[in-house]
């Protein structure tokens, strides 16, 4: 049991009882009661935006990395910031395009403010911004417009839900704004339009707008003594239903004549025997009632749609009947939508209702979506406040005369003392079987700190639960992340907002102090067969975000953390390569590729190399990832090549672009073919009989009698794959490529370009200086790699149907380790024994490079620049970064790039290149998200 919080403990023991337990008090939740709001938002691409603690400035913050940035303020903010405060209002839209926030006044009319993105995360230019009067602040705002939801069959397979939420099909972005005079504001930019236009119309009454008419603003309304005004507002989309409700909590504040009146009369004793003195007293206001301030104990709810007739759009409210609750205090309330179930294809439509049993009309169709709101009750603000939550169905009826009306319906209440429920946030939903959950953020009234010399920086003070709708009961299949505080703030730590990941496995809560990203409720995970690895909820996060093209770091910060079993990042691996065979078989469309599950591996193998504290396994992650990031790589050259190739060969304009990338071409076949030559001469050609057929004993040679010799050929030979000093290992990640169908078919094609590209340069005739040097260039790039092109592609064309005999689970299997796999390898002998013993390899030229011949000159430069302060090579075009240009860092693979400059030849363009470079302008050859390189 928690400890008595109203009894204090005796004298002489406080400070022995003080070192033991804590426990809170009811003004450390105070600041839900009076509505404090610090707001919060996760993007798509992982950035998380907060407020600043005092300054009206918006922090923007790339999760799961220390890039920190500032979202540029208007003008009039940057000039008077103190008359400003924080923003109390931020979102961002769903495609991570636009920003929207609201800056309320200090005794001065706020400023909304709506940015746009570019390129770069950390780049957000002001769009537009706005005034708006004092009285009439923004509570809160959403954009619409959203794509429709990806979601996850049993079976594997993805679908896409219907859609929610007003259609907006001329205008980009959609702003809808709830202020405190209960008035609903559309803000709208229209396709090539010029500039943001609104609407505006009225919430507590049926109110009809049409754009492009002339509009005049409702005032507040005014009551005798007081004025109300909506203190917090929620949206609600609703799936197959183009229409957004809006619920409304209000309150009541004294008119300012009110509070004038009071402070005129504040010390007037009534003994004034000055008749005319009365006669103006009986002319004010009534005095000031204190019960002006309460809060109204109703939810207003309003129905909205928004319609776009093929010339203007107009705003439609409907207001709905309000749903009364006792609560004394709401501290949070959310929307939930679910998705309707499948239509039953044995029921024809055409038939009449009572030979197919539907429904008749007029009776109530099933929930759509749920308002779930929590309250508080101070009571007499003697002890801690006692906190429950409530769920009210929201059903759509259908009357004999065709006019649709909404009910609400009280389906589940229930009190959490003696925790206390702070926030709460839409949850997981499960298409299956229809459950819907919500998740609340729970305090601790008290509880005990650790005793002893080793006392941790943090405490649970807390859980987060996951409650199903409509009972709200305790989701059995979900455990209960704990609430961390720090040891010196465990009373009054009590989080105000919280916002959940883009892939709904964690949340990022704020509070007035500090903020906190914590893991939400998930599933448990239990071990299965590799058919049901697709039904795990991390494979599962993993296919909707490929197939929505959000973000993966939440997804691999899970799986980067030390209590995660390795085994899981191949489980979530093979659970999503299953998930896209299953789409792949069944004709769907897959909007991933297999270059897309490859980024999302070299953020996962990255991040699991930056925790793990394992030498050899950080060794080992981090190859994974560089090869991981080679598949990228090979697969960006191949499409930079098919886009610059002509019918008689190739665009000439970007030709020393094309060098570049030929050259990390042929770099990475000389690493791939040193590898097999090390395989092939210390492989017995015979088959491998031990025990582990991932290791090929090397062949006796004879020895030296001379000891130094014998002691090197038996030293440790050093190898990339960080195996035994006595085996060589086929499973080196670099060695997929020769052996995975997919990395092979590429790699070949990718061959077949650069050969191409280098007979094509070689049996031209140079006529300007510059094409000269590009024809010798490339001439020598070829002749001292030792390689022949032309025998490779050939070599790796011949292979390509054996390895697409391979049994697909195995395939799968090899793509999700990162590496061949046993079944694997008898094929990988066959290739490597085929490139080995032909010409394609001049192994003196291979290994012995003619700048290793100079001795002496190893440290020569004729730079300026520090030995070993290399810039580095550009990750999209393979070329030399240049110090004095702006780079965009990659927050997946950690590579800069300087894409977006334009390529010029003789004062012309190359348009092709242009097309292909603008494809990497937004994300990078990996999938991730592109940040100013100066951060």
């Amino acid at each position: 049991m928690y400890p008595d919080v109203r009894n204090s403990p005796s004298k002489g023991k406080a400070k022995q009882v003080d070192a033991q337990t804590w426990h809170s008090h009811w003004w450390d939740f105070h600041p839900l009661a009076d509505n404090l709001q610090r707001p919060v938002a996760w993007s798509s691409s992982s950035t998380i935006f907060t407020p600043h603690p005092s300054q009206p400035l918006i922090l923007g913050r790339s999760f799961s990395t220390s890039k920190q940035f500032l979202v540029p303020s208007p003008d009039q903010i940057l000039n008077n910031s103190a008359a400003y405060e924080p923003p109390n209002v931020i979102t961002v839209s769903s495609n991570d395009h636009w920003l929207f926030a609201y800056f309320p006044g200090r005794d001065s009319d706020g400023v909304g403010c709506l940015w746009q993105r570019g390129f770069s995360i950390d780049k957000w230019n002001i769009k537009s911004c706005w005034a708006c009067e004092r009285g009439a602040g923004i509570v809160n705002a959403v954009f619409v417009g959203a794509e429709r939801e990806w979601v996850t069959c049993p079976d594997g397979s993805t679908n896409r839900l219907t859609q929610s939420g007003p259609l907006t099909p001329v205008s980009n972005p959609t702003l809808l704004t709830v202020t405190q005079a209960h008035q609903l504001n559309v803000y709208f930019l229209r396709t090539y339009g010029l500039g943001i236009k609104s609407l505006t119309c009225t919430l507590v009454q049926p109110s009809y707008t049409v754009e492009n008419m002339n509009q005049v603003a409702n005032d507040p309304p005014r009551g005798p003594k007081t004025s109300r005004l909506c203190s917090a507002a929620s949206f609600g989309f609703i799936f197959n239903d183009p229409v957004c409700m809006v619920a409304m909590r209000s309150r009541r504040y004294p008119l300012s004549d009110t509070l004038r009146a009071a402070s005129d009369t504040s010390h007037d004793l009534g003994l004034s025997l000055d008749m005319s003195v009365d006669s103006q007293l009986d002319e004010r206001p009534p005095l000031l009632d204190w019960n002006s301030y309460e809060e109204e104990q109703m939810i207003e709810l309003c129905e909205v749609k928004l319609r776009f007739d093929g010339l203007s759009m107009f705003v439609i409210a409907a207001p709905l009947p309000p749903i009364y609750h006792p609560g004394p205090c709401l501290t949070s309330f959310v929307f939930v939508s679910v998705p309707g179930s499948r239509p039953d294809t044995l029921t024809s439509p055409k038939a009449s209702p009572a030979k197919d049993k539907q429904p008749q009309r007029g009776q109530l169709e099933l929930p759509t979506a749920y308002l779930v709101a929590s309250f508080l009750n101070f009571e007499e603000y003697a002890s801690l406040p006692k906190s429950c939550v409530v769920a009210y169905s929201i059903l759509k009826a259908v009357p004999p005369n065709g006019k649709i009306l909404w009910t609400t319906r009280l389906v589940g209440e229930r009190s959490l003392s003696p925790r206390i429920l702070t926030v709460a946030a839409p949850g997981s939903l499960s298409i299956a079987t229809r459950k819907a959950t919500v998740v609340v953020a729970t305090t601790n009234p008290g509880g005990s700190l650790a005793r002893g010399a080793t006392k941790p920086k943090e405490v649970p003070v807390g859980n987060l639960f996951a409650l199903q709708l409509p009972d709200l009961s305790d989701d059995p299949d979900c455990d209960h992340p704990s609430i961390l505080a720090p040891v010196n703030r465990t009373s009054s730590y009590c989080p105000l907002s919280m916002f959940p990941s883009p892939n709904k496995l964690l949340a990022c809560a704020v509070s007035m102090q500090q903020t906190s990203v914590y893991t939400l409720p998930r599933a448990h995970i239990t071990s299965g067969s590799k058919d049901t690895l697709h039904q795990s909820p991390l494979a599962q996060a993993l296919t909707i975000a490929l197939q929505s093209r959000r973000s993966t770091a939440d997804i691999s910060h899970i799986l980067s953390l030390p209590s995660t079993p390795a085994t899981m990042l191949h489980d979530t691996l093979f659970g999503t390569l299953t998930s896209y065979d299953v789409n792949t078989r069944l004709g769907s469309t897959n909007t991933f590729s297999m270059v897309d599950m490859m980024g999302a591996a070299v953020e996962i193998y990255r991040a699991r190399a930056r925790q793990t504290q394992n030498d050899d396994e950080k060794e080992r992650y981090s190859m994974l990832s560089r090869n991981a990031l080679n598949v990228c790589s090979v697969s960006a050259c191949l499409a930079a090549f098919e886009d610059c190739k002509e019918s008689e060969g190739y665009d000439l304009e970007p030709v020393w672009q094309l060098i570049s990338l030929s050259t990390w071409v042929v770099a990475f076949l000389e690493d791939l073919m040193k590898e097999c030559v090390f395989l092939a001469d210390l492989a017995d050609p015979t088959p491998n009989t031990g025990i582990n057929s991932n290791e090929v004993m090397p062949k006796e040679e004879p020895m030296d009698d001379n000891p130094f010799l014998r002691n090197w050929l038996a030293s440790p030979i050093p190898q990339a794959t960080n195996q035994s000093p006595h085996s060589v290992s086929l499973s080196a990640p670099i060695l997929l490529h020769l052996v995975h169908p997919f990395a092979l078919t590429n790699l070949r094609a990718v061959v077949f370009h650069v050969s191409s590209f280098h007979q094509y340069l070689a049996s031209m005739t140079a006529k300007r200086e510059n094409s000269q040097f590009a024809r010798n260039t490339m001439l020598d790039l070829v002749s001292s790699s030792g390689l022949d092109l032309k025998v490779i592609e050939e070599i790796l064309s011949t292979a390509i149907p054996e390895a697409s005999a391979i049994p697909a689970e195995e395939v799968m299997t090899s793509f999700a380790e990162g590496h061949p796999v046993p079944a694997q390898y008898e094929q990988l002998k066959k290739i490597i024994h085929s490139l080995t013993t032909s010409s394609a390899i001049d192994k003196p030229r291979l290994f012995i490079k003619s700048s290793d011949l100079v001795d002496g000159f190893a440290n020569l430069s004729a730079s300026d620049r520090p030995v070993g302060d290399d810039p580095g090579i550009d990750v999209v075009t393979k070329e030399r970064l240049l110090t004095q240009n702006p780079r965009l860092l990659c927050l997946r693979c950690g590579g800069r790039s300087q894409v977006g400059s334009e390529v010029t030849v003789a004062g012309r363009s190359s348009p092709r290149w242009k097309t292909w470079e603008r494809m990497w302008a937004a994300r990078c050859i990996c999938g991730g998200s592109w940040v100013s390189g100066n951060l």
